[in-house]
C-alpha cells in the first residue's frame, strides 16, 4: 500500500464530513455547558485519555494477535468519540450536551495524545527497527485538516446560517452513519490493491474477542468511575458510551492513509461493526426497559 488509493481518499472525505456535521450541531453554547459539567467532563475525558489506552495495552499484550494489529488496537483506543456514540446518546436519551462536548473537546487533545501513544505502542509491540513509522508532524497536521477544520466550519454555519443547520441536523444524525457504514463495507470487502484492508473472516473471528474485550471493558470503566465518582446516572451511562464508542474512521485514516498498514486498520474494522450494537446492549443491562426512556 505504498499510493494512496481511492478509498484512502473516501476515508478523509467521509471523516471530514462527519466532523462537519458533528460542527453544524454546535453553537457556543454548547461551548459555555462545558462549564457547566466540568466535574463530568473532567471524569470523561481523564478516562478517556489515560485508562481507556492501558486497557488496550494489556489487551493487546494478552492477545494472540499480530503485532501490527496489537498496535491497531492501541490506536482505536486512543481516538475520540465520534457522530456515532453522540447519536446512541440521543437515542437512548443520555445527556447529549456533556457527550458533545467530550467528543468536541478530546478531538483537540487527540492531536497530541494519539500520535504519543501510538508510538509507545509501535515502539512497544514493534520496536526500534521496524520499518513502519508514525509521521508525528505530518499527523498532527492531518488528524487537524479533517477533524478540527470541517469542525470549526460547521460551527461558523451554524452561527451564520442557523436555520439551515438546525434543518440538517436530524437527517444528518442517521446519514452521516450511513456514510461511515458504507466506508467501512468497501474498506472490509476491497482488496488491499484497491485501498481494502484484505481482512479475511477467519483474522476477523481472531481478532473479535480482543476488540469486544476493549469494547466492553472501556464501557465498565467509564460507567464505574463515573459511578465512583459519585457523578449522576445520566452522566455514568453517558460516560460509559463516549469511551466506549470511538472515532474508528480516524483510525482507519491514521492506519490506512498516514502509516500505510492495512493490518493496524484491521481492528478498527472489527471494532466499528460491534460497537452500534454493544453499546444498546450495555445501556439495557445497566437501564433496563427504560433504555430510550
Amino acid at each position: 500500500m505504498s499510493d494512496i488509493h481511492l478509498l484512502d481518499i473516501l476515508v478523509n472525505a467521509v471523516l471530514a464530513i462527519i466532523m462537519l456535521g458533528l460542527g453544524l450541531t454546535l453553537t457556543r453554547k454548547d461551548f459555555g455547558k462545558i462549564l457547566i459539567y466540568p466535574k463530568a467532563i473532567i471524569v470523561g475525558l481523564s478516562t478517556q485519555i489515560f485508562v481507556i489506552p492501558l486497557i488496550a495495552f494489556i489487551i493487546a499484550m494478552i492477545s494472540g494477535i499480530s503485532p501490527e494489529q496489537k498496535v491497531g488496537l492501541v490506536l482505536v483506543s486512543t481516538c475520540a468519540s465520534g457522530a456515532s456514540s453522540n447519536l446512541i446518546t440521543h437515542l437512548v436519551r443520555g445527556n447529549v450536551a456533556l457527550a458533545i462536548s467530550m467528543t468536541t473537546l478530546n478531538s483537540f487533545i487527540t492531536l497530541i495524545t494519539l500520535p504519543f501513544i501510538v508510538s509507545m505502542a509501535m515502539l512497544f509491540f514493534l520496536g526500534s527497527e521496524s520499518k513502519i513509522s508514525l509521521p508525528v508532524f505530518e499527523t498532527i497536521l492531518q488528524i487537524f485538516l479533517v477533524t478540527i477544520v470541517p469542525a470549526s466550519i460547521g460551527v461558523y454555519i451554524r452561527h451564520i446560517f442557523t436555520n439551515f443547520a438546525i434543518g440538517l441536523e436530524k437527517p444528518l444524525k442517521f446519514i452521516l452513519p450511513v456514510f461511515l457504514g458504507l466506508v467501512f463495507s468497501f474498506k472490509i470487502f476491497g482488496t488491499e490493491n484497491q485501498g481494502g484492508s484484505g481482512i479475511t473472516f477467519s483474522e476477523g473471528m481472531h481478532i473479535f474477542p480482543f476488540v469486544l474485550m476493549l469494547n466492553a471493558g472501556a464501557m465498565t470503566a467509564g460507567y464505574y468511575i463515573a459511578k465512583m465518582m459519585k457523578l449522576n446516572f445520566l452522566n455514568q451511562f453517558t460516560i460509559a458510551i463516549e469511551v466506549g464508542l470511538h472515532n474508528t474512521a480516524l483510525a482507519l485514516l491514521v492506519a490506512g492513509t498516514i502509516m500505510k498498514s492495512s493490518e493496524m486498520e484491521k481492528p478498527a474494522l472489527i471494532y466499528a461493526l460491534i460497537t452500534f450494537f454493544t453499546a444498546f446492549l450495555f445501556i439495557y443491562i445497566i437501564k433496563g426497559k427504560k433504555i430510550f426512556k
